[in-house]
């Protein structure tokens, strides 16, 4: 009986460690198998290499190549030439992968793309060779023209007058079939802004809109498709008027009129159909004049917001609801007129400050002096006051979860050995001097990188560049320096130069990083002097 006890025992033993180590073999399978939740999804868009026949759209294919040993992905061809594919076979959590397009087996493009992966679905839209159609096609109604025996389709034409042609006016527009609309296509840069207005027979005496500002747009890179009525007549439109004042933003210097541009995006034209406000002569009062179909009186209400430089990452309001009016139709000098603050900042109003441009300066090591830096905003004029401050640990590059260092209440700190493996966060809380509305909302900012134990060798020279901010960006960075810059460049992990600006001056200026591909770059400043400086950014 004991023998037969000790043979069961063992047994027993042997499968228990049989059981356990199957059972850890396939957690192991199961660990190491690709994150599937992590995708990417490709659009390419191949109308222009179609226009110039490098792609053959009946008998081409198209595909998107990737490293880390990847198999090439074909695309499916959709509306417009352009091409889709989803890479669903997973990609590795946070890891960056670099792409490109090749047709067929033989051309392949010359630029290298990147993104990273994130949870979910990552969306890729691209041109060809990163070279954009750009094609502009305005288009004009003269139905009402012609009623109103302005224009006969038997014996006049119709042009375009505008910056596009230097103000000499296009060749004659086509007539799209048998209706009353008239086309002509341009091939515009991307980004200009395109002032114009139509004409009949080449004629000042035809000329539209007299004593009224020109039409205006902004050119994107896509096809793009503007339609407008002669002289803005249309009874089945009524007009609208959209007036925002911008002086605020140009006084703190967030927004600068002669290099930005402020547009609408509502539902009445697609969340953003290239309108942008116009700026009288030495105002700071933005206005543009829309005719909207009268269905908007039954079909509204209109809903819109604001956007500088027509980016959603720049519109006012964010977070809050959509704006909106209410159309209705101009009888008994009734006008459909909005008016606003941007980012309903109006003077009169009582308005608690803010900070923008929130950035830690310095080195994320060990014994280093790292200071907060922002910029104090407030409406009603009122000067900062004594802003509190504090330094928190992080365990994440986020910030999240964050505790407060103790006596770490100063603009600055110095990293000690608590610090090293953290991110540190810079918090600040603005306050006026006075008001009813004396204190704002704080802002934290979270060093770029977790901090080291000891410095790699790349020293930051503040004599070269006090400032850069936002740090982290997705879009461009500011740079201050004190010294007159001659040169600038942005220098990728393999140590090449990405991007050079040359004959820079003194004072504070933007680079757009936009279009690099997420990750760490170094921005190395060369002052007249022949100094130079470098500072670490984060692309993301």
């Amino acid at each position: 009986m004991t023998s037969f006890s000790f043979l069961h025992k063992l047994i027993i033993k042997i499968l228990l460690v049989t059981v356990i180590w199957f059972g850890i073999s396939l957690n192991q399978v199961a660990f190491s198998k690709t994150d599937t939740t992590y995708s990417v999804e490709f659009r390419l868009n191949l109308s222009k290499a179609v226009s110039q026949h490098i792609f053959l759209p009946y008998s081409d294919v198209v595909f998107a190549v990737l490293d880390h040993s990847i198999q090439p992905l074909q695309l499916v061809p959709g509306p417009d030439y352009i091409y889709s594919g989803t890479f669903t076979a997973g990609l590795d959590s946070g890891a960056i992968y670099h792409y490109n397009f090749r047709i067929n087996d033989s051309l392949t493009e010359t630029v290298m793309r990147s993104f990273q992966a994130k949870p979910g679905i990552v969306t890729l839209s691209d041109w060809w060779n990163d070279d954009p159609a750009n094609r502009t096609t305005f288009l004009v109604n003269m139905v009402y023209a012609r009623q109103d025996g302005m224009f006969n389709p038997a014996t006049d034409t119709v042009s375009i007058v505008g910056t596009m042609n230097n103000m000499q006016g296009s060749p004659k527009m086509q007539r799209v079939d048998t209706s009353m609309v008239y086309s002509y296509t341009y091939t515009l840069d991307p980004g200009t802004i395109a002032r114009y207005k139509y004409r009949i027979n080449a004629d000042s005496g035809g000329l539209e809109l007299l004593y009224k500002p020109d039409r205006i747009i902004r050119v994107p890179d896509t096809l793009l498709k503007v339609y407008n009525d002669f002289n803005n007549f249309n009874p089945a439109k009524r007009l609208i008027t959209f007036r925002c004042n911008m002086d605020y933003y140009i006084k703190s210097h967030q927004f600068y009129p002669l290099s930005q541009y402020l547009d609408i995006a509502g539902n009445f034209n697609g969340w953003g159909a290239n309108d942008v406000l116009f700026i009288p002569a030495g105002d700071s009062i933005f206005s543009i004049e829309k005719y909207l179909d009268t269905t908007w009186f039954q079909h509204g209400p209109v809903e819109f917001k604001f956007r500088i430089n027509g980016d959603w990452n720049l519109a006012e309001l964010p977070g809050k609801p959509n704006r909106n009016y209410s159309f209705h139709d101009t009888v008994n000098q009734n006008p459909n007129i909005f008016s606003c603050y941007y980012n309903n900042l109006d003077p009169s109003t009582p308005t608690p400050p803010w900070v923008t441009d929130v950035s830690i300066q310095g080195l994320p090591i060990y014994k280093k002096n790292l200071s907060g830096s922002y910029s104090y905003q407030n409406v009603n004029g009122i000067p900062e006051g004594l802003s509190t401050y504090r330094w928190l640990r992080s365990d994440n590059a986020q910030g999240l979860n964050a505790m407060p260092i103790d006596s770490a209440w100063k603009i600055t700190h110095v990293v000690d050995t608590l610090d090293i493996g953290k991110w540190l966060v810079f918090e600040v809380t603005p306050k006026a001097a006075s008001g009813d509305s004396a204190t704002g909302k704080p802002v934290q900012v979270v060093t770029w990188n977790s901090i080291s134990a000891w410095d790699v060798g790349i020293g930051e020279q503040n004599t070269i560049v006090v400032k850069v901010y936002p740090n982290p960006t997705d879009d461009f960075i500011t740079v201050s320096a004190p010294k007159e810059i001659d040169r600038i460049e942005v220098i990728n992990a393999l140590n090449q130069s990405l991007l050079i600006k040359e004959n820079i001056g003194l004072g504070s200026f933007k680079i757009q990083i936009g279009k690099l591909p997420t990750g760490f770059y170094l921005l190395k400043a060369t002052a007249k002097t022949g100094q130079t400086g470098v500072v670490r950014v984060v692309k993301y």
